[in-house]
């Protein structure tokens, strides 16, 4: 078959698919297209306005618990910064500026009990309190904010740790003049840091065992009017040792070096502590390793008793000669 010929029976076949598709195909109306568009929901708002967030998602309606959380804090804030006076829940919801999902009676209550089960405050309910409202309080670490509460504190620890001055400023940030005339005073013992002197914590005192502090009129005016009659009263009570004592134990004089303090203790018939113990050793003997005889052990080669030699009355007899 020639070129032409392959040409006009590929058209021709071509033609036929072609005819056969179209009978299949989707048939076209005669008359007008009527189109008709999905139907809209009826609703009585203007359908023009945009949907707002929470209509959109509606599970994501309320305040999350970090909003909450972030109402606490600065609630926190605002009461330490009212001189740890109450402030009234009415103030206090007004200075917050809640949100609009808090307001209402519902959202009020649950910032409300955030607040009652936060550590650093303290509900004061309305019966209790002088208005007659309910309020807020800022609890600090510590109840001390003057220098007399301070001794009351410290006199009531049950422990010997003492209270660091970090600690005791959250609810006393300027009592550092304080500590400083107590300490003087010899009413409360301070460690300070070795790098610039700064108080660290503070132990309870008394003046009473400060033998070598005599009070002046001038050191009990001070201190009668910077931290009450107690304090002054307590330096009236220091205890009254016999000169004799005093000037007996201020004569006594250490000695120089740890040498000299060394041969006193010895001397005196007592052990330094910086005494090396010497451990004495005596000659080194070697453990002679003792050969256990076990007559009742398990004989081997018993198949063999006839074929060897039994040597054992010449060893008995060798060993009796010697």
């Amino acid at each position: 078959m020639s070129l032409a010929d392959s040409l006009k029976a590929f058209k021709s076949e071509r033609a036929e698919v072609v005819s056969r598709n179209a009978a299949h195909s989707r048939p076209t109306t005669t008359g007008p297209i009527s189109r008709t568009s999905t139907p809209k929901p009826s609703s009585g708002a203007n359908n023009n306005e945009k949907r707002t967030h929470d209509a959109a998602f509606p599970s994501s309606r309320g305040v999350a618990g970090g909003e909450i959380m972030r109402l606490v804090v600065g609630a926190v804030e605002k009461l330490k910064d009212n001189d740890f006076k109450p402030l009234s829940w009415l103030e206090l919801v007004r200075y917050m500026s809640l949100p609009l999902d808090l307001r209402g009676a519902k959202g009020e209550a649950t910032f409300k009990r955030a607040l009652q089960s936060h550590h650093r405050l303290q509900y004061i309910h309305a019966k209790d309190s002088a208005d007659g409202q309910e309020s807020f309080r800022y609890r600090p670490l510590h109840p001390v904010t003057n220098g007399e509460e301070l001794r009351d504190y410290l006199a009531r620890l049950e422990t010997a740790q003492g209270v660091p001055v970090k600690e005791l400023k959250d609810g006393w940030p300027d009592c550092i003049p304080t500590l400083d005339r107590l300490e003087n005073l010899g009413c409360i013992l301070v460690s300070r840091s070795k790098k610039d002197g700064a108080p660290h914590r503070v132990y309870p005192d008394n003046p009473r065992y400060h033998i070598t502090m005599a009070p002046s009129n001038s050191t009990t005016k001070a201190t009668k009017s910077a931290e009450g009659p107690s304090s002054a009263s307590a330096l009236q009570e220091v205890v009254k040792i016999s000169p004799d004592f005093q000037a007996f134990y201020s004569n006594i004089r250490l000695p120089a070096n740890d040498n000299d303090l060394r041969a006193e203790l010895e001397k005196a018939g007592l052990t330094p502590t910086s005494t090396v113990r010497e451990v004495s050793k005596g000659p080194l003997k070697k453990k002679e390793r003792k050969r256990v005889d076990r007559k009742n052990a398990k004989k081997t080669n018993v198949h063999l008793a006839g074929l060897l030699k039994d040597y054992s009355k010449v060893k008995a007899a060798k060993a009796a000669s010697d």
